[in-house]
């Protein structure tokens, strides 16, 4: 796309009052941003209202853009419309996609299977450990963690995957050169050395707001798979990001806790309600399975060529298959072990026991 654009683009974007919905309304109107730049009160007004129009006008005469964009570009900031084809296709099929990203360092591949761990910020010991091990599972199988960064079981799951060689994105309720909480600005860095990346559908510079938080956890849900819940009160801000994850109709799974810790009041009332049951990663990793398989429904399938001579009537967990087929000189990862393990399930030559596999006799 052209360098103009972009920054026409960025000043659409950067508007007063001026939001996803109302974006859409001007471009649906006008040919493209460099339009709306140019477009007179008098073509304004059909779409926006007068005090709106005011504010543009004098947001047009005191805020230096090409400044502000040429500064955003310095600090290695990109910015990416739902226009552009690298836009990430997981929002893009939101029913209502952001207009544009930002982000530092790199963007979650598609190809890649995400789960997003979110829970309490002053979480307990067995949130933490059970935030650990499943995001350092995940992560060694080879998924994508995404969650926003916060306190308690975000970071913690965060710094999981990162301590396995895993990758993780971070979504921030502010700018993406605002490091929030402060506290985090190790884990902030980290994330960018090691391949990951730092998100935000809020401009640079931008500080974060109560009120900007529903829109990252919604982005947090977009960009993941499948949410992962790993502690949450009965009233938690967490129950917002389920919310949203299941509108875009996206599997959640929860981690259940003892019935006298309130901690766990918001996971145990998921599951009541209909929420998957996650003991182990291997649980998430099946379900990623599934969906993978669904995606691929009338694909050749060759996952599963090599595994049906490594089953056993004896039950064998995922892991020990995985290093048998190794032995045999294939090169796998779990996750594409469980999508083929899956696809032999569906089909009836295997069966699943208590998180391990065996053949069948058919």
């Amino acid at each position: 796309m052209e360098k103009n654009q972009k920054f026409y683009q960025f000043w659409l974007h950067n508007l007063p009052d001026i939001g996803d919905a109302a974006i859409c309304r001007l471009l649906t109107v006008f040919s493209d941003a460099e339009s709306v730049y140019r477009a007179s009160d008098a073509q304004l007004c059909g779409v926006l209202k007068k005090e709106t129009i005011e504010k543009i006008k004098t947001f047009r005469a005191e805020w230096d853009a090409k400044r502000a964009y040429e500064e955003m570009l310095e600090k290695g900031i990109c910015f990416l419309t739902c226009e552009e084809p690298e836009f990430p296709k997981r929002l893009k099929s939101l029913e209502r996609p952001p207009y544009a990203v930002y982000y530092k360092g790199n963007l979650p591949r598609e190809e890649s299977p995400a789960v997003a761990i979110v829970g309490a910020r002053e979480c307990s010991e067995y949130g933490r450990y059970v935030a650990e091990g499943f995001a350092g599972g995940l992560a060694k199988a080879g998924v994508t963690v995404v969650s926003g960064m916060a306190r308690g079981i975000d970071s913690i799951a965060q710094r999981a995957a990162l301590e396995q060689g895993g990758k993780t994105f971070a979504v921030l309720g502010c700018g993406v050169d605002v490091c929030y909480p402060a506290s985090g600005r190790q884990l902030y860095e980290k994330i960018l050395e090691t391949g990951g990346g730092i998100l935000s559908t809020f401009p640079p510079g931008m500080q974060p707001l109560k009120k900007m938080f529903p829109q990252r956890n919604r982005i947090v849900a977009g960009l993941s798979d499948v949410l992962l819940v790993v502690e949450a009160r009965h009233r938690s801000g967490t129950l917002i990001t389920v919310d949203m994850a299941l509108e875009q109709g996206k599997n959640v799974y929860a981690v259940p806790g003892r019935l006298t810790d309130r901690l766990s009041d918001g996971c145990n009332l998921l599951i009541r309600q209909g929420a998957g049951i996650a003991l182990t990663p291997e649980d998430i990793l099946a379900e990623l399975a599934v969906l993978q398989n669904r995606r691929e429904i009338g694909k050749p399938r060759e996952k599963e060529k090599g595994l049906i001579t490594i089953l056993d009537f004896v039950p064998k967990t995922a892991d020990q298959i995985l290093t048998e087929l190794r032995k045999t000189g294939r090169e796998a990862e779990l996750t594409e072990v469980l999508e083929g393990l899956m696809e032999l399930c569906l089909e009836g030559k295997a069966m699943q026991i208590a998180g391990s596999f065996a053949r069948t006799a058919k």
